[in-house]
């Protein structure tokens, strides 16, 4: 990671409004620090114990499609958009 939380809070706060499933991908690849920004974001598939508790409740509280508010976990703060 590249900033404080609280930066990324204020940046991620400001940016989610503006994504949508339609341009989760491009927005990723512009301002992601996961090292998925590459591939748009995309984690690829994972099940139930792969990632940290928060991200995995977040993920598969949604409905296929949906796109998340802002999730935190040890790792950052995250915008999910279920796929799967």
């Amino acid at each position: 990671m590249t900033k404080s939380k609280a930066d990324a809070m204020k940046e991620i706060s400001a940016l989610l409004p503006t994504v949508t499933p339609g341009n989760f991908a491009e927005v990723a690849r512009k301002v992601s620090d996961c090292s998925s920004y590459a591939r748009g974001g995309d984690l690829g598939d994972f099940g139930r114990g792969a990632m940290q508790k928060p991200f995995e409740d977040a993920t598969f509280a949604l409905d296929v499609g949906a796109m998340s508010g802002i999730v935190s976990t040890d790792s950052g703060l995250h915008i999910i958009l279920r796929t799967a």
